[in-house]
């Protein structure tokens, strides 16, 4: 499978999934930045928030190898990779941003949050970490709280 159409298909299982509906109601809408935003895949706007466009970033890392996981238990995470170039890059932007891990096969994604200051990268994504309505919801109210506050930028997560 060429790596093009993993991307593609990890673009659109994202998308499908950060929009989905919780608590009967959509928390998010992305904009697709693709070659524009270098590193970064995604805009993401939220919605109902008490601050003009309070945004995030994301970078989806689809995979559809064989040896998609490692480790086991709590320590089992999906692997993707963020180099430390785009770590470096996203981390100087001090915004709030993500790398969102995409296994294309079971559609399940999970997500990390890329700290302000980042320098390094990482090889993987815990899977206790899943991109679903928990997450929204928290990835929601830490992003809104991050531009009320306005601090130099986000330094810790749950991500």
């Amino acid at each position: 499978m060429s790596m093009d159409i993993v991307g593609k298909r990890g673009e659109a299982l994202f998308r499908a999934i950060i929009t989905k509906w919780c608590d009967g109601k959509q928390w998010f809408d992305d904009t697709f930045k693709g070659e524009k935003a270098e590193g970064l895949d995604f805009e993401v706007q939220l919605i109902g928030s008490s601050v003009f466009h309070a945004n995030f970033y994301v970078q989806v890392k689809a995979t559809a190898k064989h040896t998609k996981y490692a480790g086991m238990g709590n320590d089992r995470r999906l692997l993707v990779r963020l180099t430390r170039a785009d770590a470096k890059k996203i981390g100087n932007m001090k915004v709030p941003a993500y790398v969102v891990g995409i296994d294309v096969h079971s559609g399940r994604a999970f997500i990390k949050h890329v700290p302000a200051g980042s320098t390094s990268g990482f090889s993987g994504i815990l899977v206790r970490q899943p991109l679903n309505c928990i997450a929204i919801k928290r990835v929601w109210t830490e992003v809104e709280a991050f531009w009320i506050s306005r601090p130099q930028g986000m330094t810790t997560s749950d991500y």
